[in-house]
């Protein structure tokens, strides 16, 4: 009986976390609007709070692919085992495998609120060759 009543507030409880983090996310702002398109889960292991935030789904590029097409624009492969060390502000899926969001977070603005330049959703500040120095010591050519 008590672990009934268990389940059903962490449901409650877990129903409450998405629905206040569908209004708390500053979607004006970010360059992604997943309301009524996306949910969390389809991305997400579990709910996306704390470093759960980085457990993501194996196969994630599929949920890229609704919208953008990564045939023509694919800088580095996807849904690899990496042969690098990988830092760990760039995650990777649960199986261990490079994916889209490895390099980009797409919650984030698409504007740098200091500079005023495209953010290109990158994990970090830097693009170009200097993002790739973030795994590799060398660039393949």
């Amino acid at each position: 009986m008590k672990v009934c009543m268990y389940l059903r507030y962490n449901g409650l409880l877990q129903f409450f976390i998405i629905l206040a983090l569908t209004f708390i996310v500053p979607e004006k702002s970010a360059g992604h609007n997943f309301i009524g398109k996306v949910g969390c889960f389809e991305c997400h292991e579990r709910l996306p709070i704390g470093i759960s935030a980085l457990k993501f789904r194996p196969n994630i590029e599929r949920v890229c692919m609704k919208c953008h097409n990564l045939e023509k624009r694919l800088t580095h492969p996807v849904n690899v085992v990496p042969k690098v060390i990988i830092p760990l502000d760039l995650p990777l899926d649960q199986e261990g495998k490079v994916t889209c969001v490895t390099c980009h977070k797409v919650h984030m603005p698409a504007l740098n609120k200091l500079t005023g330049k495209k953010t290109y959703y990158l994990r970090r500040v830097f693009k170009g060759k200097k993002f790739c120095y973030s795994c590799h010591a060398t660039l393949p050519v």
